[in-house]
């Protein structure tokens, strides 16, 4: 069984970029985590692009104020970057080409494709064979499996803000509708 999540995806024609899950997807469905800061850094070069990026933009968008002063101390652009690059050579090629200019700071090229993509987490296929000890003394009655249910969907049935907002915009359609008659 596998679980999914829709997710933001910067497809490059060696890689797709998701950043929300802090992923590199390889054409082979194999994957590459990054770090929190590996992730901010890329995601700001794909967020702009085909646009010089200076060493001290990505340095702000890569450590935000509230990461903790120590660990920004112990962490510099430069050894992210390092970092990242690795992960990102695969046969001595970069899947995503990070230019750097000297002087003016960093780049890369327009993806091939921004979208939303549904990611599909792959479950172990083999379950263990004996469970654990604490878990099978502490089994309970097996649970119903929830129903699953989005957040929209949930929004629409329960929320009374949502009914209202409904209520009003077809008030005022009929009320448009009327005026315009007159």
């Amino acid at each position: 069984m596998a679980t999914e999540s829709l997710t933001r995806c910067y497809r490059f024609s060696r890689v797709d970029f998701e950043p929300d899950l802090r992923l590199l997807v390889w054409p082979d469905k194999s994957e590459t985590a990054l770090t929190l800061h590996e992730t901010r850094l890329l995601e700001a070069l794909c967020y702009f692009a085909g646009e010089v990026l200076s060493h001290q933009v990505l340095s702000d968008k890569t450590f935000f104020p509230q990461d903790s002063l120590s660990q920004v101390q112990q962490i510099d652009l430069a050894s992210v970057f390092n970092s990242l690059r690795r992960k990102l050579t695969v046969n001595g090629v970069m899947a995503i080409p990070v230019e750097v200019l000297p002087r003016y700071g960093f780049r890369v090229p327009l993806p091939k494709e921004t979208c939303r993509h549904i990611h599909r987490f792959q479950q172990p296929e083999t379950l263990p064979a004996q469970v654990p000890e604490p878990l099978a003394q502490t089994s309970q009655k097996p649970r119903r499996p929830k129903p699953k249910v989005s957040a929209t969907e949930h929004i629409v049935k329960h929320s009374l803000m949502h009914k209202l907002s409904v209520i009003l915009l077809a008030a005022a359609g009929v009320a448009m509708v009327i005026v315009s008659n007159l």
